[in-house]
């Protein structure tokens, strides 16, 4: 007999016939379909998970790339400083990457309260820097000397962003001569354009011509075409 969220004893099904309140309905149980011996595995994504720690650096892995070199577990390659000399993308078109410190996303980070303006000031003397974006990926990150790990974007440093994780973001080349940013799992997230809302971890997010990553506290990467 269906149960009155009031208490009473009701003989219809759908509101209690003593106080007129609706009656809950029964859940209906999950259905499981169990894997048949024949049956595939399911295939394994980039963004996934996977058992094992980097072989470059031993740290525990959390997603596509490790958060401590930038290893690409699914390219099994990287995870260590680029050679002088390291060959362009495959996109053939020159890209470059605008690092500068950006007092309006500091502000707005101070605001929305993420830091304390009296502990982190803004650096006054920051000044701008251009990286060609070149290789297989382009870390944006800080330098780990006991790693012997050094970003191609190197945001650490006496002067740098102290909110930038050690492999804070990674940019990828794309398809149709473009390029790509990964955030493998940082600590403060990764923004584009100004949006609230940081982009997903390990998805690889498109990049237009003169986008804006902005990164840690105060660190703003235009990507340029040309």
């Amino acid at each position: 007999m269906p149960s009155c969220p009031s208490g009473h004893s009701s003989t219809a099904t759908d509101v209690c016939d003593v106080c007129g309140l609706r009656l809950p309905r029964p859940r209906q149980p999950l259905s499981v379909v169990p894997h048949g011996p024949t049956e595939p595995p399911l295939p394994w994504t980039a963004a996934e998970p996977r058992g094992g720690p980097c072989p470059v650096c031993a740290t525990s892995r959390t997603g596509r790339f490790c958060e401590e070199c930038g290893f690409d577990f699914a390219s099994r390659s990287g995870g260590r400083r680029r050679r002088p000399g390291a060959a362009d993308s495959a996109t053939g078109i020159p890209w470059l990457a605008i690092v500068a410190a950006d007092p309006a996303y500091y502000q707005y980070m101070a605001d929305q309260g993420r830091l304390d303006t009296s502990q982190l000031p803004f650096p006054t003397h920051h000044r701008q820097r251009r990286v060609r974006l070149q290789g297989e990926r382009v870390h944006i990150g800080r330098r780990s000397v006991k790693r012997e790990f050094t970003p191609e974007i190197d945001l650490g440093g006496p002067d740098g962003d102290p909110a930038v994780s050690r492999v804070h973001a990674i940019l990828l080349p794309a398809s149709g001569g473009t390029w790509a940013v990964v955030d493998p799992g940082s600590a403060n997230g990764t923004t584009i354009n100004g949006a609230v809302d940081p982009i997903p971890r390990n998805v690889e997010v498109p990049l237009n011509d003169s986008d804006r990553i902005y990164v840690g506290a105060w660190t703003a990467i235009t990507v340029q075409k040309g």
